[in-house]
């Protein structure tokens, strides 16, 4: 089954984060966390690689150090062929994927006002007449937007592929002759989410993982 690890931050508890827990990263990962010159950065940051962690102890491969990421000629980070993760965060929320025999991409983003006039081209002209047409065109953007960058990390190119070149049809999203298979996560109605897999694939679990001082246990 999918594990989906997440957790939420307040900004009162940032300091705290960082300074219970940078230290038990590699010593290279502290170093690139520390060049984040915003410190809800550094706790998007550090959070991704603690639930990436616990998710590689969840399915067996707690032995595999974080500091041995790899990445492809795209710049998806991977560490073995046995599994595929995902990491995304937004917002106060960060999530992080991970699942064998498959591939797989997730993104979360956080809905707020944006200007549709200076991004014409990441999306079809159908896809704005379907966003114009919605009861919530903010959230409609927003649904088709996650269902896009969550496909472009499965296929593992990322921001290399061009957004309007993606076809979301239903539950499906078409990427030149690949075709994945989405599902929505449901976590805030202030947040739109989408895991997408190579598998038609549904069942998933969502474990929610609290990284204040007092509520997580480093030693597990």
């Amino acid at each position: 089954m999918i594990k989906i690890f997440y957790t939420k931050f307040n900004p009162e508890d940032m300091t705290a984060i960082l300074d219970q827990w940078l230290s038990i990263l590699p010593f290279q990962l502290q170093k690139i966390n520390q060049s984040y010159k915003n410190k809800e950065d550094q706790v998007r940051n550090l959070s991704g690689k603690l639930l990436l962690a616990e998710a590689l102890k969840n399915i067996g491969y707690g032995s595999i150090a974080l500091d041995t990421i790899q990445y492809n000629q795209f710049k998806k980070p991977y560490l073995s062929k046995d599994f595929d993760f995902s990491i995304s965060h937004s917002g106060r929320y960060v999530f992080c994927v991970i699942g064998k025999n498959l591939k797989l991409g997730l993104d979360i983003e956080e809905i707020k006002p944006i200007n549709f006039s200076e991004i014409t081209n990441i999306m079809s002209n159908s896809e704005w007449k379907q966003i114009n047409e919605a009861s919530n065109p903010l959230r409609q953007f927003f649904t088709l937007w996650t269902l896009k960058e969550a496909a472009i990390k499965a296929e593992g190119t990322g921001f290399f592929t061009d957004l309007n070149t993606i076809k979301v049809k239903g539950n499906t999203i078409h990427i030149g002759d690949n075709i994945w298979f989405s599902n929505k996560l449901v976590f805030d109605e202030n947040y739109s989410g989408h895991l997408v897999t190579s598998n038609l694939e549904r069942g998933y679990e969502m474990i929610f993982k609290d990284l204040t001082i007092a509520n997580y246990d480093k030693k597990k």
